[in-house]
């Protein structure tokens, strides 16, 4: 074939440039999964803190309820109080005493369980104040590292524009049927479509070539490919 050296040293270029498309076309298509991968990280971190939120809102509910109890104790010291001063029998005012002594006591629980969740509280609301800070820097460094992503990603974007364009213009040089053939073999074959002889063997797939092979690459006749891989081969210079 008319200038087929020529066309091979082409087919190599060519190799080279697509071989940077696949990378960076790899390298775009993992941007927006690390996006997400990210932005999912923050959420679970934000997640924490609503958990403590709904820990700090158990706490007031119990309080109300531990006061509303109290108040109810209270509210029967002063009926039995009450009571004292209209009972007939020592009978019936010793009963009473040993009530309002009960509730006394169970007052001074009661309060005691209130304190206590009054600390509780306070540590709770700590806690949600170091975490609110901590997010804080969390959703910073999460807004600087997307920025950082998208960048990047505009960036693939305009190589990949500009040596899609260079491929164009080197692929308008070679021969339409070996271009096809180029073509269909560098998408069947993981993006590598023409590699050398190196020690009699392909390095495509490193199975060693007959000598005939390696004469057939030096008369430029044709094409030659693998009879494994079905690459094409080449000599370099």
């Amino acid at each position: 074939m008319e200038n087929l050296k020529e066309q091979i040293k082409m087919l190599v270029e060519l190799q080279g440039i697509d071989t940077r498309i696949f990378k960076l076309d790899d390298d775009l298509a993992v941007i927006p999964e690390t996006i997400k991968n990210k932005e999912a990280e923050f959420k679970a971190k934000d997640a924490g803190l609503k958990k403590l939120e709904d820990e700090l809102k158990a706490l007031q509910v119990k309080r109300k309820e531990k006061e509303g109890e109290l108040a109810a104790k209270e509210g029967n010291i002063k009926k039995f109080q009450q009571q004292l001063n209209l009972v007939k029998t020592n009978k019936e005012y010793s009963a009473l005493q040993e009530e309002i002594g009960r509730a006394k006591a169970d007052n001074s629980i009661i309060e005691e369980d209130i304190l206590k969740i009054f600390d509780e509280v306070d540590a709770e609301n700590k806690r949600i104040a170091q975490e609110k800070e901590f997010l804080k820097s969390e959703e910073a460094k999460f807004a600087e590292e997307k920025k950082k992503l998208l960048g990047e990603e505009e960036r693939i974007k305009a190589e990949l524009q500009g040596i899609k364009a260079q491929r164009e213009t080197l692929a308008a040089k070679i021969d339409k049927n070996i271009l096809k053939k180029y073509d269909r073999i560098i998408k069947s074959k993981d993006g590598l479509a023409v590699v050398t002889i190196a020690n009699e063997a392909c390095q495509g797939c490193f199975r060693i070539l007959p000598p005939q092979v390696t004469n057939e690459i030096k008369m430029n006749k044709d094409l030659v490919f693998c009879d494994n891989c079905a690459r094409i081969l080449y000599i370099e210079e």
